[in-house]
């Protein structure tokens, strides 16, 4: 029994050791990959990155005031009645909506960026790896900002608001979320593939994904339609911004190697 037990636990302490091991030798690859990278390029990478959030923030912030009027005169009563009506005619059941619902959910998203990241660095593509970690980190508090600006209370027309967290419902950060990091991927996607048709597949791919999660946040009454809109919004913004950013490190970065070279 005893050695049965040593033996086990000889043998989780291994595992954790080459956890570790494996953890340390990303961190290293990284770090060395992230040294070869012109200094001049991070720079560029890392100023467009700040304005653009900041940017991004007080567009969050004007939206969600902008909109908190309109729903004083008529906008309410126009997202009552969608709401309504997608449950009533729409194609998706509440059911099937819980399952397209979790492609946006940070249970899903979190692990996502984290592989997508991990293989950017085995590939030794730190700016990939680090770009699409804030793609997705930096588009919260954007949304953030929207919550804190309009406490807007969730829809509580469907299903008694089962589906409703008591959380700020304006803007969508499912919407947003998803635009942000999955249109960041297609583009990686999309620059690196000469077929015109596989670029339009992958532009298709995103756009019905991030279609199927916003219907179905609205099938199950977790966001008024606006909501989604303005998290579309936000989002299209936002990812825009993060390939700029590392399109232009990019290419200063390429740019830098060929003089080097």
């Amino acid at each position: 029994m005893d050695r049965s037990r040593t033996a086990k636990m000889s043998d989780e302490k291994s595992r954790g050791w080459v956890m570790l091991r494996a953890v340390r030798d990303v961190w290293r690859t990284l770090r060395d990959d992230c040294r070869a990278i012109p200094r001049s390029a991070w720079w560029r990478w890392g100023a467009t990155l700040v304005i653009g959030f900041v940017v991004c923030c007080v567009l969050s912030f004007f939206i969600a005031r902008f909109t908190r009027d309109r729903a004083e005169h008529g906008l309410q009563s126009w997202d009552e009645r969608q709401i309504v009506w997608f449950a009533e005619n729409g194609p998706i059941s509440f059911q099937n909506a819980i399952l397209l619902e979790s492609a946006g959910n940070l249970m899903y998203l979190i692990p996502l960026t984290i592989a997508a990241s991990i293989i950017a660095i085995r590939k030794h593509r730190p700016l990939i790896a680090i770009t699409i970690q804030l793609s997705y980190w930096l588009q919260r508090p954007i949304v953030l900002v929207g919550w804190e600006t309009w406490n807007r209370p969730r829809p509580k027309l469907i299903e008694n608001g089962v589906a409703a967290p008591p959380l700020h419902s304006f803007p969508s950060g499912h919407a947003a979320l998803c635009i942000a990091v999955y249109g960041f991927l297609v583009y990686l996607w999309l620059r690196s593939s000469r077929s015109v048709v596989e670029k339009l597949f992958g532009v298709i791919v995103v756009a019905l994904l991030t279609a199927a999660v916003s219907l179905a946040r609205v099938r199950l009454g977790s966001h008024w339609p606006s909501d989604i809109i303005a998290g579309a919004v936000l989002g299209v913004l936002w990812v825009s911004v993060v390939i700029f950013a590392y399109r232009s490190a990019a290419n200063q970065s390429e740019e830098g190697h060929a003089r080097s070279a």
